[in-house]
């Protein structure tokens, strides 16, 4: 990612299903985790739009199968859920589009 600001122009950012590899470098160093119940919150401005996103990260899924522990390595991948306003979202989704994965650790 060249720079950490979104483009410069009039209006909000348009809606894009787009990632970066400094989207990830962002996040992981800007956002923060917290138990919430069976998942953890992580909440941070997006690295593309800059607003506030937050986004649950959870460990099983009904009706799914879990994943064992040397199938699941730890890499999430995050979507942008912020609530602004970016034309040309589809109807029914959140966010600007923007999405990185991360490698979540548990600190001992």
């Amino acid at each position: 990612m060249q720079d950490r600001e979104p483009a410069a122009g009039p209006g909000p950012l348009p809606y894009a299903e787009v990632t970066d590899d400094g989207y990830a470098v962002w996040a992981a160093e800007t956002f923060t985790a917290r138990e919430y119940g069976p998942a953890v919150l992580l909440s941070g401005d997006c690295p593309r739009c800059r607003h506030p996103s937050t986004y649950p990260v959870v460990e099983h899924v009904y009706k799914h199968v879990a994943p064992s522990p040397s199938d699941d390595p730890g890499y999430r991948t995050v979507l942008c859920a912020c609530e602004a306003e970016h034309p040309a979202r589809p109807a029914g989704l959140t966010g600007c589009g923007a999405y990185w994965t991360l490698l979540l650790e548990v600190e001992s």
